[in-house]
């Protein structure tokens, strides 16, 4: 392209008629790009110069973007904060430079900036009434992802809404509720309702099971039937242990409330029927009875018994009795023997699904946890992270190699004993991030917090 413009103008100043015209039509180009378009204080804006402007703002925007990706990967990712924290910082540092950069563009071009004062303040008020719900969104995400009442990952809820919480943006919050629907919430809500956390803090949450047994039951019966039911379960927690609360005497049933503690709240629902089921079984096992509300009708005319009875005597007649043979009634017993323990096995579910049973048998999980504690066992110190400090804590790797040493394991073993403790809510990671794996990564007891 440049050696055909060069052509050109070399034929063209050849003949003077033609060099004249080009001359012309080139003044005109010059004048059109160079003469002031507008005027914005006492300097003019011409063509080239607004195009020059904007190349320059280009650039520096290009720069802005570059610049910031360092800053994540290199400085703002080394502190280990949460994905939602770095994406805030890296927006209010990116667009904070942006406007930065282009006051410093505006005043070496000589645009005196306290010219556009008063149209940055129109401007302001008008774009402030017009997105005025939109900024308070704004200004509550930030309030969000720095005070952190919720967090990614949290069971959460709002109103009639209950999920958990996938992403905080600037402008609205991300929630998948328990049937899998996804739910835009703006940020705003967060802060003008109130807000069921059962994450914050500590996942630990408590569970609520009533029932109700028969007059006439044993309380003692009762109880371990019940607790037996609840300490086998896997996802019910031995710390805090599970326990039994006898709370009224009811017009039909004497009531108790069964209190459990599980680690992920939004598991509840499902943790409460698969209770009753067992409970129910449990009960049954004891032979006792669960009651339904009954009311009693007592009668105390004379005349009305004495009929009832006359119509008792010729309506009854006398029930006949069938014969089988003790072949047939032993393999009826039989069956009926086999379904209950065929509905036993069907809601027996086992706690440990990689540990042989006769290693869980051998296995005292209080005195376990002793040991691990204790002057022998796992190194147990504060230790450091990148930027952060967790105190009393020990490392996946090296209590696998305890366990497999102490407690004669294999790989797979130990690890599957470490989660069992995470499970009865014993040790947990110490952000609740991984369950136990055979890395170098840390854990702590709830005992030493």
């Amino acid at each position: 392209v440049i050696v055909w413009i060069v052509v050109d103008f070399y034929i063209t100043d050849l003949i003077p008629l033609i060099r004249y015209y080009r001359n012309q039509v080139l003044n005109i180009l010059i004048e059109s790009f160079t003469s002031p378009v507008f005027t914005l204080g006492s300097k003019g804006f011409s063509i080239l110069d607004i195009m020059f402007l904007v190349g320059l703002t280009i650039a520096m925007w290009k720069g802005v973007g570059y610049f910031i990706k360092i800053f994540r990967t290199k400085i703002i990712g080394l502190t280990g904060a949460e994905q939602s924290v770095q994406d805030t910082i890296s927006f209010l540092v990116q667009y904070g430079l942006i406007f930065l950069g282009i006051l410093i563009i505006l005043q070496l071009w000589g645009v005196d900036v306290s010219s556009l004062a008063i149209i940055a303040s129109v401007l302001g008020v008008g774009i402030g009434f017009g997105l005025q719900n939109i900024a308070n969104n704004f200004m509550s995400g930030i309030i969000l992802i720095f005070e952190r009442p919720i967090q990614v990952g949290d069971f959460i809820q709002v109103g009639n809404l209950e999920g958990i919480v996938k992403r905080i943006g600037l402008r609205s919050t991300y929630i998948t509720t328990l049937d899998k629907i996804s739910l835009i919430v703006p940020n705003s809500r967060f802060l003008e309702n109130e807000v069921l956390n059962w994450s914050h803090n500590n996942p630990i949450s408590r569970v609520k099971v009533p029932i109700g047994v028969a007059y006439g039951s044993e309380i003692r019966l009762v109880r371990k039937a019940i607790l037996e039911v609840a300490k086998s379960h896997p996802e019910v927690l031995l710390h805090p242990s599970p326990q039994l609360w006898f709370q009224e005497f009811g017009d039909s049933s004497l009531n108790f409330d069964l209190l459990v503690w599980i680690r992920e709240p939004q598991k509840k629902s499902k943790l409460k029927s698969e209770l009753n089921y067992r409970i129910e079984v449990s009960l049954r096992k004891y032979g006792i009875e669960i009651p339904f509300p009954q009311r009693d009708l007592h009668l105390k005319s004379p005349e009305i018994e004495q009929m009832i009875q006359t119509w008792i005597q010729k309506n009854t007649t006398q029930s006949a009795e069938l014969y089988y043979p003790d072949s047939f009634v032993h393999k009826l017993e039989r069956k009926i023997s086999d379904l209950e323990l065929d509905e036993e096995d069907n809601l027996t579910v086992s706690t440990i699904n990689n540990i042989d049973s006769e290693i869980l048998n051998n296995i005292d999980i209080d005195t376990l946890i002793q040991e691990m504690r204790g002057s022998h066992g796992v190194a147990i110190k504060d230790r450091r992270h990148r930027w952060g400090i967790y105190p009393k804590c020990f490392v996946g790797s090296e209590a696998v190699k305890w366990l497999m040493r102490t407690q004669n394991l294999n790989l797979q073993e130990a690890i599957s004993i470490g989660q069992l403790l995470i499970n009865r809510g014993l040790i947990h990671h110490v952000l609740d991030r991984h369950d136990f794996k055979n890395e170098y990564l840390f854990y702590s007891f709830y005992e030493e917090e």
